[in-house]
C-alpha cells in the first residue's frame, strides 16, 4: 500500500471499434448467440477476466503504462458506470483508472497488501446483454520476493452489467459495501482515529507532492496541504463522494496516471470531484448516467433470450 493511502479495486479495458446504438446490440447479439449455452460462458469470462487483471502483479503494469498496457476487448471505449460509494465513470480512460489505478499495491508502509485472488461467487446472465455478478477479492499481504503471505481480509463488489454487441461492458452499476472496516484491515490502522487520519493526510500530501509538479501543482509544499486538508472534514470510506480527506484519498492515486486530471481533484478546491454532492441526484440519476429509462439498463430485452 502507498503511503498507507486507501486503495480498491477493479478493471476496464481499451477497445478499438466505433460503438453501436442499444438496439444494434441486443440485435446482433442475439443473432451471435443463437444457443443459450453460449451466453453465460461468454459472460462469465468478460467478467472473470475483469476481476483478474485487478490481482497483483497483473494491475501494476497496467498502473505504470497506462491505456497501451490495457488489454482489448473487455470493456466498451463508451463504457460508463456508477461505483457505489466512489463516483460515476463516463468513458474508457475514466472506467480503467478506476478499475486498475486504485487497486492496491504492496509498497510502502505495512501490510503491503494486494489482490492476489478473484472469485465469482454469484454469477447470472440471462440473455446477451445482461449480467450480475458477485466478487470476493482477497487481499494478502505481498512479501519482498512477491510470494503471497498472510491474508488481510476480503473486498466484496455486487454488479449489473450491460454487453454491447462484442460482448463487451457497455454500462456497469456496482456496490462496494463494508468499506471502512475494511480499509482498516487494508491500512493496519483505525483510519478515523486521531492517528489514522494524521497518518492518512500525511500520506496523501507526500504522494501528491511527488506526481503534481510543475504546472500541476496544487499547494504550497507538503505542510500546506496537511494544513488544508486538516481543516476539512475527513469522511468516510463508505460516504466517500464529497469535499473531505477520503475522497481525496482515492484520487491522489490517480495522479499517477493522468496528473493533469487528478491533481486538481485533490486540491484545495476538489477539481469538481471532491466536492459536497447532493445524495437525491448522484446516486440515483440512472437515467442520465445510462442514457436510458429508468428500469432498463440492466435488464433483458423482450425477447427474453
Amino acid at each position: 500500500m502507498i503511503l498507507a493511502v486507501f486503495q480498491v479495486a477493479i478493471a476496464t479495458i481499451f477497445f478499438d471499434y466505433v460503438p453501436q446504438s442499444d438496439t444494434e446490440t441486443v440485435t446482433d447479439a442475439l443473432s451471435s448467440y443463437p444457443n443459450r449455452e453460449d451466453i453465460d460462458p461468454r459472460n462469465f469470462e468478460t467478467i472473470q477476466k475483469i476481476y483478474n487483471l485487478t490481482v497483483f502483479p497483473a494491475n501494476a503494469k497496467i498502473i505504470t503504462e497506462g491505456a497501451p498496457a490495457v488489454p482489448s476487448g473487455l470493456f466498451n471505449e463508451n463504457a460508463t458506470g456508477r461505483v457505489t460509494p466512489v463516483g460515476e465513470f463516463f468513458g474508457f480512460q475514466d472506467s480503467f483508472e478506476y478499475f486498475f489505478g486504485l487497486a492496491p499495491l504492496p509498497f510502502g508502509v505495512p501490510p503491503n497488501g494486494a489482490i492476489t485472488n478473484a472469485t465469482l461467487v454469484e454469477f447470472a446472465s440471462g440473455c446477451p446483454e445482461v449480467a450480475a455478478s458477485t466478487v470476493y477479492l482477497n487481499v494478502s499481504t505481498i512479501n519482498p520476493d512477491n510470494s503471497t503471505g498472510p491474508f488481510i481480509a476480503v473486498l466484496k463488489q455486487v454488479a449489473f452489467w450491460r454487453f454491447d454487441a462484442e460482448g463487451a461492458v457497455l454500462k456497469y452499476d456496482a456496490w462496494i459495501p463494508n468499506l471502512d472496516p475494511f480499509t482498516n484491515l487494508l491500512h493496519g490502522f483505525d483510519s478515523n482515529s486521531v492517528a489514522g487520519m494524521t497518518n492518512i493526510i500525511g500520506g496523501i500530501c507526500q504522494l501528491q507532492e511527488t506526481t503534481c509538479v510543475g504546472n500541476n501543482a496544487v499547494y504550497n509544499g507538503v505542510n500546506d496541504c496537511v494544513q488544508t486538508l486538516t481543516a476539512k472534514p475527513f469522511g468516510r470510506s463508505d460516504e466517500a463522494w464529497g469535499d473531505n480527506v477520503v475522497c481525496r484519498q482515492i484520487h491522489v492515486l490517480l495522479t499517477k496516471i493522468r496528473p493533469e486530471v487528478h491533481c486538481a481533484h485533490v486540491g484545495p478546491t476538489g477539481g469538481g470531484k471532491c466536492i459536497d454532492v447532493a445524495y437525491n441526484d448522484v446516486y440515483f440519476n440512472d437515467e442520465f448516467l445510462f442514457d436510458a429509462p429508468l428500469g432498463t439498463p440492466f435488464t433483458c430485452n423482450d425477447s427474453g433470450l
